[in-house]
């Protein structure tokens, strides 16, 4: 149906016409988006009143002209934002408005009995969020990842940190490495700093953090194959909760979990289009076009694409990538909603793993030099990575009544990819038994992964009273199945490289089949939560009983382990919210993590228990209003049944082990008139507190004890620069050990970065929805190793790079 476009003065002309091209129009992002204006129209004909709003408030409204046919306005008297006052008339005529990402409004039918469609409105004017939604910025205020409800952040007892896709898109992130850079309490350098085909993320000393796709495990088999990429232009948001996670989502490490919240079907028209090019002759584009399919918006779409393509820091390194992912909403009633997803990508990549030893990276060799950082030390006829990776599923939701809502998700996710490359072992010993340290042995490897999970969680969320107690109460069960199928094909030390004048050698070796991996894990969970509400006090309450299974075939050796585990998990909560928005908390929180294998004869050998994990944190949430967010936590985590060497019987672990991580973890995010900033800062004292490898009292290599992050951005929206938003951030890794035996140190490091987005709107209307971007990633091009973890396992830092990008919103 042909739609009106009306525009300040233009209602005569707006509702005889079938179809008016608008007259772009810049907002001023200060003043139109969150102040409030005082309003005196009567009652009159929807279309006047809505005319006479869009002509005071600089608004543009898309409206098929049938809809305001015969339709009376409200009053409207008071003090409003222009989306309130705009709803405000819209109250009784059985329409809702919705806001394109370009800020043009859209009207679309309610369905028939549904509620007045006022959207939920803060004080200070905006609309709330949905914590299955996007954010508008960088400061999320609710999340579903902490309690799998939609829940103010600020009444979950546990730390969440959310980077918002607005946030993700200043900072030109490429993938979840480096959209976490500015989060506290995690740590993304190392190999996946720089080398793109995967994600390998630290949180409060422990990895893998384990990552989830809209609350559906994504299966993890290592960082060099066998795990899913999402790519954060399909994202909405990312969570990262902190702590133990198996009270709602079972197997889980200690410290943490990160939720990836995906686009979804809109009931308003939005399309964009990207293109970019970078450093590399890197070059990209991308495409996310949603709608309403029908007139009733009973039927919605998304189609999210991405095309990129190009090379890295390293020489002879590239990467490509395709996807593609459609996804349909059905909403017959505004009390029932089925999505249905899917996600199909390909990527191909030429990539080199450099591992490097600290002896040319850390520190100079024995002739003085340094390896470079962007040095190739495979065979470009060898390496070579490739991966198809397919999603599927859908998510319904249903709610009986005001009180009752029952959830039902379900997942498919399938990864087949294959690495050949190399990585270095040891220097090479002379004939006369000397180390020579400018050559390196190589092991040539080429390994083959097909995995698959399926996830399945329904629950039901009631929410009732009890006296004067408040309580909303979820309670569910979920499946997830985890299928790992691997070849590894290794040819040992029979590669040598000169580590300081490296060519692009042909090797001849041809890896064996080595080890061939048939693994499966099942695991069923019950879980029962409950958040209580008592004036200002609110007290959350979980449990859950998992049964675990995993099953170990080794195809070559033939042999087979099987093991069954059932644990108990739990979680207790408390958090205090004052009128002036400071909510103190305090909590207890649990995780198990399944492990395959027994302890020695001589001892029995029974098998092992599940690693265990329990933290204590103490924080406080301070959110003064809807654009400002300030958290701060203490903690205390300790793991144990952590394997270890048996003294007695070294052929065999014992587990004894023990893993202690205290921490403090600060984050601050805020939009004051035109400035969004963003501050972090974590201190993590994490140590090896019992172990029979010689480690016992030394801190964990895994994490440098401190760092920080801090970014700021300004709008400017008045004078010849008006539509220019400067931004800047600085990342800082303290010092840290570079291996569990704590006999050397990776220094301190502050790496900047820097965004100018300009919106061209400003400099001609013509241009509405058109904006072009520049962003540079270590922008005094430091060389810095950004981690190390063994005597062979250091990684320098990604060297500058920049990339500029043009994105178009209608």
């Amino acid at each position: 149906m042909p739609h009106l476009m009306i525009r300040p003065g233009l209602l005569a002309l707006a509702v005889s016409m079938t179809t008016l091209m608008p007259l772009a129009h810049a907002d001023s992002a200060a003043d139109t988006r969150t102040a409030t204006q005082a309003f005196d129209l009567p009652a009159a004909a929807l279309g006047d009143s809505l005319s006479r709003i869009a002509r005071q408030t600089g608004r543009i409204l898309s409206v098929p002209p049938a809809l305001l046919q015969g339709k009376r306005a409200a009053a409207v008297q008071g003090e409003f934002s222009p989306e309130q006052a705009a709803r405000q008339a819209l109250a009784g005529s059985g329409l809702g408005l919705t806001t394109t990402p370009g800020g043009t409004w859209s009207l679309y039918p309610l369905p028939e009995g549904a509620a007045l469609d006022i959207g939920p409105i803060n004080v200070d004017g905006q609309t709330t969020e949905d914590a299955y939604g996007p954010v508008k910025g960088y400061v999320a205020t609710r999340s579903a990842t902490a309690s799998k409800t939609d829940t103010p952040i600020t009444e979950i007892p546990q730390t969440v940190n959310v980077v918002t896709a607005d946030q993700i898109k200043d900072q030109g992130a490429r993938n979840l490495t480096q959209a976490l850079r500015y989060t506290p309490g995690v740590n993304v350098n190392g190999f996946t700093d720089r080398n793109t085909i995967a994600d390998e993320i630290t949180s409060r000393g422990f990895a893998p953090t384990l990552l989830y796709l809209d609350g559906a495990y994504l299966p993890y088999a290592g960082s060099l194959g066998g795990a899913p990429q999402i790519d954060p232009y399909t994202l909405e948001r990312i969570e990262v909760l902190k702590g133990p996670a198996s009270v709602l989502y079972g197997q889980n490490q200690p410290g943490g979990m990160i939720n990836l919240v995906s686009k979804r079907p809109t009931q308003v028209a939005q399309h964009q289009v990207k293109f970019g090019v970078g450093s590399f002759d890197r070059v990209n584009g991308a495409f996310d076009f949603s709608g309403p399919i029908d007139e009733a918006a009973t039927l919605s779409y998304r189609l999210v694409g991405v095309a990129n393509d190009g090379g890295e820091q390293i020489k002879h390194a590239g990467d490509s990538r395709t996807l593609l992912a459609p996804s349909l909403t059905w909403a017959p009633t505004d009390a029932t909603a089925l999505t249905v997803y899917a996600q199909i990508q390909r990527d191909k990549a030429t990539p080199d793993y450099q591992s490097l030893p600290k002896i040319g990276s850390l520190y100079s060799n024995s002739e003085g030099h340094r390896i470079n950082r962007d040095a190739f030390l495979g065979d470009s006829s060898w390496n070579d990575y490739t991966r198809d990776q397919q999603v599927f599923g859908y998510d319904l939701v249903h709610a009986f009544n005001d009180s009752v809502k029952y959830r039902q998700t379900a997942r498919y996710i399938d990864v087949n990819d294959r690495y050949r490359g190399f990585y270095l072992t040891s220097f090479v010993i002379n004939a006369d038994g000397t180390t020579d340290d400018t050559r390196a042995k190589r092991n040539k490897v080429d390994w083959r992964q097909h995995n698959t999970a399926y996830t399945f969680d329904n629950n039901l969320e009631f929410k009732f009273n009890t006296g004067a107690l408040e309580h909303t109460v979820l309670t569910g069960a979920d499946y997830r199945n985890f299928t790992r199928r691997y070849q590894g094909y290794n040819l040992y030390n029979s590669e040598i490289i000169e580590l300081y004048n490296p060519t692009n050698y042909r090797t001849s070796g041809v890896p064996t089949l080595t080890t061939k991996w048939n693994n499966f894990v099942e695991q069923k969970g019950l879980y029962l939560q409950d958040q209580i509400r008592f004036n200002q006090f609110v007290l959350t309450l979980g449990g859950r009983e998992d049964w675990a299974e995993v099953d170990n075939k080794d195809q070559l050796a033939v042999t087979e382990d099987k093991q069954k585990d059932k644990k108990f998990t739990k979680r207790i909560g408390l958090t205090y919210l004052t009128d002036f928005g400071l909510a103190p908390y305090v909590s207890y929180a649990e995780s198990f993590l399944p492990t395959v294998g027994s302890a020695a004869p001589q001892r029995g050998g029974g098998a092992f228990k599940p690693v265990e994990g329990e933290q204590y944190e103490l924080g406080v949430k301070y959110q003064p209003n809807s654009t400002t967010l300030l958290t701060a936590a203490v903690y205390q985590i300790k793991q144990k049944n952590v394997l270890t060497g048996d003294v007695e019987y070294p052929e065999y672990q014992a587990q004894v082990g023990e893993v202690r991580s205290r921490g403090i973890e600060l984050e601050a995010k805020s939009s004051i008139g035109n400035v969004d900033l963003l501050a972090s800062l974590g201190y993590l004292d994490s140590f090896y507190t019992k172990s029979t490898y010689g480690d016992q009292g030394n801190r964990n290599e895994q994490q440098a004890p401190w760092s920080a992050g801090a970014w700021v951005a300004y709008h400017l929206t008045e004078g010849a620069l008006a539509g220019l938003t400067p931004a800047v951030g600085a990342r800082y890794t303290g010092r840290g050990y570079g291996d569990s035996s704590n006999t050397f140190k990776t220094p301190a490091f502050v790496v900047y970065d820097a965004t100018l987005n300009y919106d061209l709107a400003f400099l001609d209307p013509a241009f509405k929805g058109l904006q072009a971007s520049l962003n540079v990633q270590n922008l005094f091009d430091r060389t810095y190793v950004s981690s190390c973890n063994y005597n062979f396992g250091c990684y320098y830092g990604q060297e500058r790079t920049a990339s500029l990008q043009m994105s178009y919103d209608w």
